[in-house]
């Protein structure tokens, strides 16, 4: 039997698995959710679609678009980018220096206490909402240095996306990591299918914070998940 939605799901920097965890509650039980792990807290997990699967659907969250593997988006149907960006630094916005700026603090207080960097990192993250959830702090600091680090120079090609996928960018108009939404911009040059949405009152960890609108919002864009939504 054909499995009709598989899910796969890449976290942002300072986060685990578990990010995805409210998101995955109000998925009708028919789709098949994996949620991938950088490996920031113990060992990085990379899951791998079902031979059998109809529609292949890859979210990814902030830098989650960034270490997702090529081969995976090679093969999605679809592509979801939450508070996605091209490169941390927008030479053409007037908040590139304020993003350098946030960057190099966070590097710097990483390197001094990491616990503290991931505890302010993550406030500033679910602002303006409050984290009344619980995330390890035991980071394994080598890794997350290093992909800080790797965001002063990343650049995603989303030009050169040639896939046939639809990419869904959904941003939040209060992101005080971001500092504005990047999504409508960043897939400005795809020349596919293609939607985007800002929820304005919302902030960084928009899937969690707000995993039911995302979900009626996806709903409404792509038709197999109006089907579910209309048989959970």
């Amino acid at each position: 039997m054909h499995r009709q939605v598989e899910i796969h799901a890449y976290h942002g920097w300072g986060m685990d698995d578990s990010f995805w965890n409210p998101f995955k509650s109000i998925l009708p039980k028919q789709i098949i959710f994996k949620a991938a792990k950088r490996g920031y807290f113990g060992k990085p997990f990379y899951p791998r679609f079902e031979n059998d699967t109809k529609i292949r659907v890859v979210f990814t969250h902030s830098f989650g678009l960034h270490w997702c593997k090529t081969a995976v988006l090679s093969k999605a149907d679809y592509l979801v980018i939450f508070n996605g960006f091209d490169s941390l630094y927008s030479p053409n916005s007037d908040q590139d220096e304020t993003s350098k700026e946030q960057l190099e603090s966070l590097i710097k207080l990483f390197k001094n206490d990491a616990v503290e960097a991931l505890n302010k990192f993550r406030k500033d993250s679910f602002s303006p909402s409050i984290m009344d959830c619980k995330f390890p702090d035991n980071i394994n600091v080598e890794n997350g240095l290093d992909d800080l680090h790797s965001m002063k120079t990343l650049q995603f090609p989303i030009i050169d996306l040639d896939f046939g996928s639809t990419i869904i960018a959904m941003d939040s108009g209060r992101d005080k990591i971001l500092q504005e939404p990047r999504g409508e911009a960043m897939i400005d040059w795809y020349v596919g299918r293609k939607h985007s949405m800002i929820f304005e009152q919302e902030g960084h960890a928009l899937p969690f914070t707000n995993p039911s609108d995302c979900w009626s919002y996806l709903s409404s864009t792509i038709p197999i998940f109006r089907h579910y939504e209309n048989n959970i």
